[in-house]
């Protein structure tokens, strides 16, 4: 009976390690050399018009704010698809898109910001949101015209959306921001969500003419880096967690040491926290969540990968699954990275 018991355990044990190495297998694919080194900082990316545009933090010229460029850049899915289907091994050819404007946006924007973090289109239009000072209340999100002729986009400096962050938590903004077709309204979510009750979240009407809706965004660990909306409603979004973070997300005000709980909420990190009650401490952990549709009560958990290393802060959904991207801090600590994952 004892030997049963014993194969049994060693037969789960083994499955177990299995999907967990199944789970964080990835398939990277080499962006040109041009544009991926660590300075680049890809915050956000989405997909539009045939084409992947990927969404630096602050581009080449990171000291000179919003008074100086700041490039989108976009790569064929097709050349995308070509690399995933093993028939080519790196991407080689992208095009550069000019943000223009961004010089004239007023005092207000300029002064507390903190870089860009997320992109949509739709309907020729970019929303392009950004991140401010950890000390003031609201981040702000930007639209402007794309013209993919001249590969430029114009912004459009008087008219922009700001939305009040709460609760305050260190570097914090609104990360997440996707185009909803059926309602014509960008859905943003704040970047952390494990208050009791959850999250805050805005819809938001492209015509900017009228104020943000708020809205309750469902209960999470750790943070939502980024969502994508798919064509059947359903809602996709990158789970983040770097462990240098574990006292702004998981020692704070509303969250305290909540390993028991994330023991239940996501069984992979249960055995992990189990044999090491530190383990949130030393490790970083990233997945792919989703919800049935933006009205939905909770996030689902669809998969995670590998976090070491990678600050995964974009997601597009693409093929059966979906890339994702790092956000590099300009560090020999991190990699710039874009891959895919299925699903």
């Amino acid at each position: 009976m004892k030997k049963r018991r014993l194969l049994f355990t060693l037969i789960i044990t083994i499955l177990s390690i299995m999907v967990t190495k199944a789970q964080r297998i990835y398939k990277n694919i080499p962006l040109p050399q041009a544009v991926n080194g660590v300075n680049e900082e890809f915050s956000g990316m989405t997909m539009y018009g045939g084409r992947l545009y990927l969404e630096p933090q602050y581009g080449d010229h990171k000291e000179t704010k919003l008074d100086g460029p700041f490039n989108l850049y976009s790569i064929l899915t097709d050349s995308i698809g070509r690399v995933i289907d093993g028939r080519d091994t790196a991407l080689t050819v992208y095009k550069t898109i000019a943000v223009k404007k961004l010089d004239l946006l007023p005092d207000s924007v300029k002064a507390n910001y903190e870089g860009f973090e997320a992109i949509s289109i739709a309907n020729n239009t970019v929303f392009l949101s950004i991140e401010t000072d950890d000390k003031y209340p609201y981040c702000f999100i930007l639209k402007g015209k794309l013209d993919t002729v001249k590969g430029e986009v114009t912004i459009d400096p008087e008219h922009f959306i700001s939305l009040r962050r709460y609760p305050s938590i260190s570097n914090a903004g609104f990360e997440s921001v996707t185009y909803l077709p059926k309602e014509n309204k960008l859905l943003a979510y704040y970047e952390f969500n494990a208050m009791p009750k959850g999250g805050c979240g805005y819809l938001v009407d492209t015509s900017f003419n009228k104020s943000p809706e708020q809205i309750k965004a469902p209960f999470l660990y750790f943070r939502l880096t980024d969502i994508a909306a798919a064509g059947d409603g359903k809602i996709y979004g990158v789970n983040y967690f770097w462990n240098g973070d574990y006292d702004a997300y998981l020692n704070n005000d509303w969250v305290k040491k909540p390993e028991a709980d994330i023991s239940k909420a996501i069984p992979e990190l249960g055995g992990k926290l189990s044999a090491d009650p530190g383990y949130l401490h030393n490790n970083p952990y990233a997945a792919i969540v989703m919800m049935d549709s933006r009205k939905s009560k909770q996030w689902k958990y669809v998969r995670s990968f590998d976090g070491i290393k990678n600050n995964w802060e974009g997601i597009a959904l693409f093929q059966k699954g979906a890339l994702i991207v790092t956000d590099a801090n300009r560090s020999s600590k991190q990699v710039c990275r874009l891959v895919y994952v299925d699903f």
